[in-house]
């Protein structure tokens, strides 16, 4: 860098690595290439030299075997250094001057956040599984709610954070770098509980305020089951350069890796793209659908599942002109086709409404385990319900659903959460989308604003996009709640919401059916890659439990996994991981919410090294504050060498 730091990065060549220069892939993220993200590396990034492209994973700075310590997510350090890092590339003799980003998550935001500065060798971006409105659905306020789990990434990342570099790659002066980073590593949630509007902090590098300083084409993608389900049609509407879209149904994961299925052969249709723009391959792939989704079928509820039936279809554009908003208005009765009279209908939520939400973030990163939705049944037991009739003919939801509602509350702060679900005949309840609002929120994020207690306010709520197919003989549901625990944090004082029937209604994005679904990109199979060669030490475990404690009635959702430990057979680095993570709440005391996270990590190498780090998390609060507590120990050989811990506490400001 310009600044004489190092940032570590492997590359990938071509062939025999020959001397005819060839474009280039970029991915550039925070996540030790040498380790933690090495296996999917060699099976996705690699893929694409076979292809003819010279590849680049780069660790950040403060990650893995680069320099320095990561203050931040999205710093103006890490933009800065993005820059740097593809104009180095394209003037290396291997590289033809063109270079093309691929990433997910945080390397898919930083894809288009380097989009937006526009440095003359970046010339089109695919961005998976990404955010571009940081503080409505990034990590840390989701909708603009605060995330109870969202401490866990913060604290994954506070985890990840304090890691060594390794001696095989850095020399000597791993301890060194080690050491910096566990003095100076931040915790994210610190940066989050100081900046709980969305101010200048959010809205630095935040790619929706300025669509139009994205002048290179982007290819769009995520998945139903992903946390930000909402960017790849806001692209497609926002943006002006040519682009293009995919949603399965996947969850946070590459879709030829993809959770649930079908998996898709997603590495050739990118290569095609790269051809496309990096080497004026012209082909027909902007012809094809702009939009290709796939619509689920109607499924029972459960936690896991392999493959989610359903179809592929193509839309021209997003908005699609297949698309019409149907909609149904609240009644005494349920969902009706007609406004009715006014009746006023009061709910006060358990605090426990919420545990059959899943994870925040789902992408099996270790392996199977039970991180979606179950069966909503038990949140609907706590929620406001108003179901349509049974259905006489299919209802295919395509876009993004809204519930407008009329509402008071008896508080100054209060939250709402929105599901829909798809209600089976013997009552099994299926999440299709759900949505949250901050009631401060109302109208905007930047100045919240407390409710006046019994005065009526009209209220928008737009839901996570999807693509779900309601089969006839089931009813649609509507579930409205005052609290979504562990996903978000309560309000300070139990609310009770009054609904107002006769104002309040509910549109949903219908797609009409015809003969043709558009030209649809052939995804037969996943692209086959060659594996990594590890040998597993000690296998993926994992346990989730919800348990009610009988005299203080406080229940405890705990989930502790055992990672795993490999050996990755190239290097003979050694890596293993163990989490816990725990979210208690009584019923009826929104105060008594606590989030607990831990994560150790442990890496080696034979007798010549051996280290492990611990952190822990604690959140709870009171009417005015939030408490946070974060630990951070460090070992090698066995011997403790670090130990830190700070208590601190944060106004709650309209939260």
């Amino acid at each position: 860098m310009s600044d004489g730091a190092r940032l570590g990065a492997r590359l990938w060549l071509p062939g025999s690595g020959g001397t005819a220069p060839v474009p280039a892939v970029l991915e550039y993220i925070p996540y030790r290439k040498d380790d933690y993200t090495a296996m999917r590396d060699a099976t996705t990034i690699a893929w694409f030299a076979d292809r003819g492209y010279a590849c680049v994973r780069v660790d950040m700075r403060g990650s893995g075997s680069s320099d320095g310590v990561m203050m931040d997510e999205y710093s103006e350090q890490e933009i800065g250094d993005g820059v740097e890092v593809i104009n180095w590339i394209a003037e290396q003799k291997w590289c033809d001057g063109n270079v093309g980003m691929i990433g997910i998550s945080w390397g898919g935001i930083t894809g288009l956040q380097l989009a937006q500065r526009a440095p003359k060798p970046l010339k089109t971006v695919i961005a998976l599984g990404a955010s571009e409105f940081r503080y409505y659905d990034d990590g840390g306020y989701y909708m603009g709610c605060l995330v109870g789990q969202t401490i866990g990434w913060s604290a994954i990342m506070f985890g990840y954070n304090t890691r060594p570099p390794d001696p095989a790659l850095v020399g000597d002066r791993w301890r060194g770098l080690w050491l910096e980073r566990l003095e100076k590593a931040p915790h994210f949630l610190e940066h989050w509980l100081i900046h709980q509007h969305e101010d200048e902090y959010w809205l630095r590098d935040t790619v929706g305020v300025n669509y139009d300083a994205i002048r290179v084409p982007v290819y769009a993608v995520s998945g139903h089951a992903d946390c930000w389900p909402n960017t790849v049609s806001r692209l497609l509407e926002n943006l002006s350069v040519p682009r293009r879209g995919l949603q399965g149904p996947w969850c946070h994961r590459y879709p030829h890796l993809g959770i649930p299925g079908p998996t898709v052969s997603f590495l050739d249709d990118a290569a095609r793209w790269f051809d496309h723009w990096l080497k004026a391959a012209r082909s027909t792939i902007m012809d094809e659908s702009a939009y290709q989704v796939y619509i689920q079928d109607s499924v029972r509820p459960q936690p896991f599942y392999d493959k989610r039936p359903g179809r592929w279809v193509g839309e021209p554009a997003w908005p699609s002109p297949n698309v019409q908003c149907r909609t149904y208005f609240f009644g005494a009765n349920g969902l009706l086709g007609s406004p009715t009279q006014n009746t006023v209908l009061k709910i006060s939520s358990p605090q426990t409404v919420g545990i059959a939400s899943g994870e925040y973030m789902p992408w099996f990163a270790f392996g199977p385990a039970d991180e979606l939705p179950g069966d909503q049944q038990t949140d609907d037991a706590g929620s406001l319900i108003f179901d349509t009739p049974e259905l006489t003919e299919a209802v295919e939801i395509l876009g993004n659903p809204k519930a407008m509602m009329t509402l008071s509350s008896n508080q100054s702060e209060a939250l709402v959460a929105v599901r829909l679900c798809d209600v089976w005949a013997d009552g099994a309840s299926t999440l299709i989308s759900r949505g949250l609002l901050n009631l401060c929120q109302r109208s905007g994020k930047r100045e919240p604003q407390a409710l006046v207690p019994g005065q009526q306010y009209t209220v928008e709520i737009p839901l996570n996009h999807v693509g779900y197919k309601v089969p006839p003989g089931h009813r649609i549901r509507l579930a409205i709640s005052t609290s979504y625990w562990p996903m978000a944090w309560p309000s300070p004082r139990q609310a009770v919401i009054s609904v107002y029937t006769g104002s309040s209604k509910v549109s949903l994005p219908v797609r009409s059916p015809h003969a043709e679904d558009g030209e649809l990109t052939c995804f037969e199979s996943a692209a086959k890659t060659q594996p990594l060669a590890i040998t597993t030490l000690r296998g993926f475990e994992q346990k989730r439990s919800v348990t009610v404690d009988p005299d203080t009635g406080t229940q405890v959702y705990a989930i502790a996994a055992d990672n795993g430990k490999i050996r990755f057979e190239h290097s003979q680095l050694e890596m293993g991981s163990i989490t816990r993570q725990r979210y208690c709440i009584n019923a009826d005391d929104p105060l008594s919410a606590r989030a607990e996270y831990e994560w150790e990590w442990e890496y080696g190498r034979g007798r010549e090294w051996d280290v492990k780090t611990l952190t822990r998390t604690v959140m709870t609060c009171d009417r005015r504050h939030f408490f946070v507590t974060t630990e951070s120990v460090a070992w090698e050989r066995g011997v403790e060498m670090f130990s830190k811990t700070c208590n601190r506490r944060y106004l709650r400001k309209f939260f």
